[in-house]
């Protein structure tokens, strides 16, 4: 991974971050774009994935949690 990779997903926590939630799961959190339907954000970098989310999650993106 490398940052540009990283930019890629910038939007994600920046210019349209309320137009994503993070869905708590049984090993983290899965990016949500909301809407209908509402879309996962799959990324097959686990690396990468985790620091999307760390940002997502430092920019207030919401969090959904997971159903009990």
């Amino acid at each position: 991974m490398n940052d540009r990779d990283l930019l890629e997903y910038e939007r994600m926590w920046t210019t349209e971050r309320d137009q994503w939630e993070l869905h708590e799961t049984g090993v983290g959190y899965l990016p949500i774009r909301k809407g209908d339907p509402p879309m996962a954000e799959l990324i097959c970098d686990d690396d990468l994935a985790d620091q999307v989310i760390a940002r997502m999650l430092a920019a207030g993106v919401t969090v959904v949690a997971r159903p009990s």
